[in-house]
């Protein structure tokens, strides 16, 4: 890249943070999709645990949903704040 001018590294700048933002986006939209299935078994398996159990199993579930609407936020952030 030395060979280019400013206007050319910075355009290329740009395209790199956008094309790294996009993956960013994908990497926290596939660890919400991940997590949704952790909350799915978790629940699964809270249907053949003793009711004590199960509500532990129902709270950890509570809490993978809660991480994945989180990753979904920071899915949506990365690709709102792209140029």
């Amino acid at each position: 890249m030395s060979g280019l001018d400013h206007e050319e590294r910075s355009h290329r700048f740009e395209q790199e943070l956008v094309a790294l933002r996009r993956r960013m986006a994908e990497v926290a939209a596939t660890v919400a999709d991940t997590e949704e299935q952790v909350a799915i078994t978790l629940d699964d398996v809270a249907e053949h645990r003793s009711p004590p159990d199960a509500e532990r199993l129902r709270a950890r579930a509570e809490e993978a949903r809660q991480a994945a609407a989180r990753e979904r936020r920071r899915a949506v952030s990365y690709l709102a704040d792209s140029p």
